[in-house]
């Protein structure tokens, strides 16, 4: 069994232009799922002192950071755009392996998402650093590392 290499993991944004169409967004660093599951509070009095938990919905965010290479605008020109339009709407990114040759069957994640949290650091001596959340707009049409 071998094990995976982050780099060979990138993000791909939908065109806006073709939809269905999928490019790489330029200056990527580090992506990161989580998955977190809220409680469900099943204890009774019967319990005590012990409380019992259920698991419940799952949240499913993506925390990222990018270097933007520049210029790009096919990827975080599309991504600036839609995180900072005045209405939220879905985009459509997938997690392709093989790295800026994947072809959307290398995906490994696929998902209708908001982008949030889109900030941008100019930080004195360093490379502009852009980081950003993606939250699930519906549940993901894959989710498998391959």
């Amino acid at each position: 069994m071998s094990k995976k290499l982050g780099n060979d993991y990138r993000l791909w944004i939908e065109s806006t232009t073709t939809p269905g169409t999928f490019n790489e967004i330029k200056g990527q660093t580090s992506t990161k799922i989580s998955r977190q599951t809220g409680l469900i509070d099943t204890s009774t009095k019967d319990n005590f002192p012990y409380g019992t938990q259920a698991p419940g919905l799952r949240t499913l965010t993506l925390d990222l950071e990018i270097y933007p290479d520049l210029p790009d605008a096919t990827g975080y020109a599309v991504l600036e755009t839609s995180a900072n339009a005045a209405v939220a709407t879905p985009v459509k990114f997938e997690i392709r392996k093989d790295g800026s040759t994947g072809a959307s069957e290398d995906a490994v994640f696929a998902a209708s998402m908001y982008i949030g949290n889109f900030d941008t650091d100019f930080p004195k001596n360093d490379v502009v650093k852009c980081t950003f959340q993606l939250s699930l707009a519906s549940a993901p049409t894959k989710d498998a590392l391959a």
